[in-house]
């Protein structure tokens, strides 16, 4: 028999969340939304009365309101979405020891050795989504196939609060017609290459030769193909897995565009704080630094170094980081964001080869004083001891740095 997935993915999650404290809101629009004061004003989920007024997550606020005057906003809580998150990948395995996260909301479970046949497979899939309306008062809608992939589309396919099976004897003409755009991993980018080839739906894509699709997208030409004809054949990672990070960054957008040097130097001295010590708890360390710069006109661009030695300790970053941007920024523009990013990541223990004692004895001593303030403020809560520049920020912030509400974890990137 061949394989048996779920892909469970909660509806509207941000926004159902919210509505657990807040009953009153089910039957009114209301969307989570990012902080317009520091320019984060965007929509991160919406409940289904929104959305039938056209609101859209990643939309900006006052679009949003166009479509719907009477919409209410709601802050964002992670700490709740991450609390339910948990309680749900600890309901699912009940079920399977193979529970996959893909992201906050959404989960992979194998279910290969949980049931006979897919008559059984969507039986249990009401089983879950009752479970998750009764114990959670969420919704959540289940793709169910034979990989990973059109698991994924199924849960996508109807929603809210419904099952979607495309079995191995079905799936063809039932997947085939769909918009090559919903097939995972298609973005916008790639659809709109797509288009221009006459390759409008996944059957298109199904039906191409692969070679071709590989010379015209590269790489990912060759999983796209794949995909597409069901050729997808990745493992659900067991209960508890955890994917060594193959970047760690964080980024900040500020209140008001950054004009100064000093400005700047104290922004990447944050962030550099906050990936270092995300290094440190993944027992990680960099070797090439990279920053992401946006101008006030949203203009973009990227700069990286590759270091000599692998990195964990802030000091280090900085210097690269502060580097960076002097040699490639002129001031033509305000920054308006700027992001702090180490690459090609090994692990701390993987050793590596100095030729100065003194410098040998240096980073020893450094890595036990960033060792001995991890687990302090581990022990007391994250900012229980900070950098120097943490604290100078802490106790007279600029007028254009308020856009830290909390200094070690600003906004960050997921991986």
């Amino acid at each position: 028999m061949k394989r048996i997935i779920f892909h469970i993915d909660q509806n509207c999650y941000f926004a159902s969340v919210e509505m657990i404290s807040r009953p009153e809101l089910r039957d009114v629009p209301m969307a989570v939304a990012g902080d317009a004061k520091v320019r984060h004003g965007i929509i991160l989920a919406k409940n289904e009365a929104a959305k039938k007024y056209g609101v859209k997550t990643a939309e900006a606020i006052w679009q949003a309101r166009a479509k719907c005057p009477d919409l209410v906003l709601v802050d964002a809580h992670y700490e709740k979405y991450a609390f339910f998150s948990q309680k749900l990948r600890e309901m699912y395995s009940e079920y399977t020891d193979r529970v996959e996260p893909f992201g906050l909301d959404e989960c992979w479970l194998d279910m290969t050795d949980s049931v006979s046949d897919y008559a059984e497979a969507e039986a249990t899939a009401l089983e879950i989504r009752n479970r998750v309306t009764d114990e959670y008062k969420l919704t959540c809608s289940v793709g169910i196939s034979f990989n990973k992939v059109f698991a994924k589309l199924g849960s996508d396919y109807k929603k809210p609060d419904a099952t979607t099976v495309f079995s191995d004897t079905d799936w063809k003409e039932k997947i085939w017609p769909l918009p090559v755009s919903d097939l995972l991993f298609v973005g916008k980018h790639t659809a709109e290459k797509l288009y221009k080839i006459n390759i409008k739906t996944i059957g298109d894509l199904a039906a191409a030769d692969n070679g071709y699709i590989t010379s015209y997208l590269g790489k990912a030409g060759v999983s796209l193909w794949e995909y597409a004809n069901g050729l997808d054949d990745s493992p659900v990672a067991e209960s508890g897995y955890k994917r060594v990070p193959k970047s760690i960054g964080n980024s900040t957008t500020t209140a008001e565009d950054m004009t100064s040097d000093r400005q700047i130097e104290r922004t990447l001295h944050m962030l550099s704080e906050s990936v270092a010590r995300r290094l440190r708890k993944h027992g990680l360390k960099g070797t090439v630094v990279q920053i992401t710069v946006r101008d006030r006109d949203l203009g973009i661009y990227e700069k990286q170094r590759i270091l000599y030695r692998p990195v964990d300790d802030a000091g280090e970053i900085f210097n690269a980081a502060r580097e960076l941007f002097r040699e490639s920024y002129d001031w033509n523009k305000g920054v308006r964001s700027i992001g702090v990013r180490c690459t090609k990541l090994v692990e701390s223990d993987s050793g590596e080869q100095m030729s100065i004692f003194s410098e040998v004895q240096s980073r020893q001593r450094d890595d036990k004083l960033n060792k001995a303030i991890d687990d302090i403020n581990r022990r007391y809560g994250d900012g229980f001891i900070k950098s120097a520049a943490e604290a100078d920020v802490a106790s007279k912030p600029d007028r254009d740095l308020k856009t830290y509400k909390d200094p070690i974890h600003p906004e960050g990137d997921f991986n």
